[in-house]
């Protein structure tokens, strides 16, 4: 992995561990920016900044990780996701796909996208 790739994993876990923080949000979502997550539909910027989660994940694992420099100041992650939050009973699973690029110096999420996955070891 590179530095750019190491930065945007980083932002793209604290999307789990900072899903109650609107100004993670305010600053890591680049304006214009959308998510995919059904059965919520499209998510952008201001929606997901003016309603965080109302507890953050927990026992977060990103595996099978995939990221990749496509372009000067665009970085590409694949992983599946797994976290709990308090009270649940079981874990969430999700494939994520998620968009990054440079803005003034910073990397800023543009798109992800959420699907169910369930592990083979179930």
């Amino acid at each position: 992995m590179s530095k750019s790739t190491d930065e945007v994993l980083a932002i793209e876990k604290g999307f789990w561990t900072h899903a109650d923080n609107p100004k993670f949000f305010e600053e890591n979502l680049a304006d214009g920016g959308i998510s995919v997550m059904e059965p919520m539909g499209f998510i952008e910027k201001e929606q997901a900044v003016k309603m965080p989660a109302e507890k953050p994940w927990k026992k977060v694992e990103m595996l099978d990780v995939q990221a990749r420099e496509v372009a000067p100041d665009c970085v590409i992650v694949a992983y599946h996701g797994r976290g709990m939050r308090d009270g649940d009973e079981k874990p969430y699973e999700g494939s994520i796909a998620s968009t990054y690029v440079k803005n003034d110096g910073r990397w800023q999420l543009v798109l992800t996208s959420h699907q169910p996955w369930t592990p083979k070891s179930k």
